[in-house]
């Protein structure tokens, strides 16, 4: 086997940087996953950065992931303005939340939402205190930032919000337009806090997948705000802007390119699931890095030989039509029950065929 020629940090840089990588960067992403190897509850990983960081860093370090521990949230918004989240024990991917913002739509006062304090609402002092955590440690820096469409689907529930936008399109983009509004005084204080190309504008989008709505929808009530949010995160100084593509997209590609997500000569990084093929993810976003993409299931279900098959043909594939930009990580978040044999099976691959 090869022996490293970079840390794993200094792969992350040169990629955003667009410089050459040694082998194929290989990133884990599960952080209910890294709770149950390092034996912390389920719920400090969203409410104890301390003990999220550390799970984190012991888990990348005892399987040999590149990168470093972030700090995500699942359902953002609900809890920032002003819902209620509840932190179950026995949850699999992270709280939950209890209470909507907005509880009825049809009888609901949208204009008199308010807009929540950018550095003390829902999750936010967390996100911080896992910020300097993450600059006292030397790893990358970042805030959630994201989809507003998703972000506002959580103010409603999802399934609320999209017959909000059938029946009251009004009342939906008025919701999106306020949740853009928050994120960028939240980009604001994480950026004046650390620094310009300092921070990593970290997102997801699941509630724009085709399995929800139409791409008239993603192009109508998705794409203007969140080309608006990355132009004016990036101006503020963020270094790029990282977004996990949840499920099918299929329909939506031809409209991301639109959207920026760096600047200056500089790459941002876009991971997709299962639903997209790398050669499209290659022809839609020319000059971002690409992360992907095994299907969590075959991780969790699969045999360590299994998985580790399927991972040296992704890494094969990904250095032949993204060389020099291609992360190899599963396509969604890895279970909390899957095999740690199957996790190192994956990592065993890039070490195995990964480098140029």
């Amino acid at each position: 086997m090869k022996k490293d020629q970079m840390t794993g940090h200094e792969r992350i840089e040169a990629l955003y940087r667009k410089k050459m990588t040694d082998r194929v960067p290989v990133v884990h992403k599960g952080y209910s996953f890294c709770a149950k190897h390092t034996g912390i509850p389920l719920a400090d990983v969203y409410k104890n950065p301390e003990a999220s960081y550390r799970c984190q860093e012991r888990t990348y370090a005892d399987f040999g992931f590149d990168g470093g521990p972030f700090y995500t949230f699942v359902a953002y918004g609900a809890g920032e303005f002003g819902g209620t989240i509840e932190y179950l024990k026995d949850s699999s991917f992270g709280p939950e939340v209890k209470e909507r913002p907005i509880k009825d739509w049809e009888t609901f006062d949208i204009d008199a939402l308010e807009l929540p304090d950018p550095k003390n609402a829902g999750c936010i002092p967390h996100q911080m205190e896992f910020a300097h955590l993450q600059r006292k440690n030397g790893s990358e820096i970042a805030f959630i930032c994201g989809s507003p469409f998703s972000h506002a689907a959580n103010l409603f529930g999802v399934s609320k919000f999209m017959e909000c936008i059938i029946l009251a399109p009004e009342i939906a983009h008025k919701a999106i337009r306020k949740m853009t509004d928050h994120i960028l005084q939240v980009a604001e204080y994480f950026i004046g806090e650390f620094g310009r190309d300092q921070v990593l504008a970290r997102g997801v989008s699941p509630s724009e997948s085709n399995a929800l709505i139409s791409p008239q929808v993603f192009q109508d009530f998705a794409v203007p705000y969140i080309t608006e949010l990355n132009s004016k995160v990036l101006e503020m100084g963020a270094k790029g802007c990282y977004l996990h593509m949840c499920g099918e997209h299929g329909l939506n590609l031809p409209y991301w390119p639109e959207i920026p997500f760096s600047k200056d000569g500089r790459r941002g990084m876009i991971s997709i699931g299962r639903e997209t093929s790398l050669e499209d993810a290659a022809k839609y976003f020319p000059d971002q890095v690409i992360c992907g993409n095994i299907d969590p299931s075959l991780i969790i279900k699969g045999a360590p030989d299994e998985v580790y098959r399927i991972s040296c043909e992704i890494v094969e594939k990904g250095k032949a039509i993204l060389p020099g930009r291609f992360v190899y990580m599963a396509g969604c978040e890895v279970a909390p029950g899957s095999p740690e044999e199957n996790v190192a099976s994956m990592v065993k691959a890039v070490n195995d065929v990964g480098w140029y």
